[in-house]
């Protein structure tokens, strides 16, 4: 088991770096490509949308932390943004009870990237962070190919 630890500022620019660094550093894992793939456009996904719609409640000390754990069967993927307000929790909840129901229209701006974070972890929770302060992002990539 390797755990991977990234402390990312919540830029955009930064983002691009983040997604060359796991690919660098899975691929030093002996990671399967397809599964890295999949791994960088979730965490993509989870980061940009932190940081999109974080930028109102956000203060400009907060980083963001992203932990991959990798083991034989899957890849923990683990993520903590400490600015996250609780109604904002109660909101990603509910759409994430939509997502599961079905994909989301098409022409419905909230959802999609939820959508395909859900789709590409296995046993995604969001809730409460650690002592209560701020959102944990959590779920497992099942890796397919070894």
């Amino acid at each position: 088991m390797t755990t991977l630890e990234f402390r990312i500022e919540p830029e955009v620019s930064r983002v691009r770096f983040l997604r060359a660094d796991i690919r660098e550093r899975l691929e030093g894992l002996d990671v399967a490509e397809g599964d890295i793939d999949r791994l960088v456009l979730v965490v993509d996904e989870i980061v940009s949308n932190s940081i999109e719609h974080g930028a109102t409640h956000r203060s400009p000390a907060d980083v963001l932390t992203m932990r991959l754990t990798v083991e034989s069967a899957f890849v923990s993927v683990e993520f903590h943004d400490s600015s996250v307000p609780t109604s904002t929790i109660d909101e990603l909840l509910a759409l994430l009870a939509k997502c599961r129901s079905g994909i989301p229209p098409i022409d419905n701006e909230r959802g999609r990237g939820l959508f395909l974070i859900d789709d590409g972890l296995s046993e995604l929770s969001i809730g409460a962070g650690e002592h209560g302060v701020g959102m944990q992002l959590r779920g497992r990539l099942v890796r397919e190919t070894a």
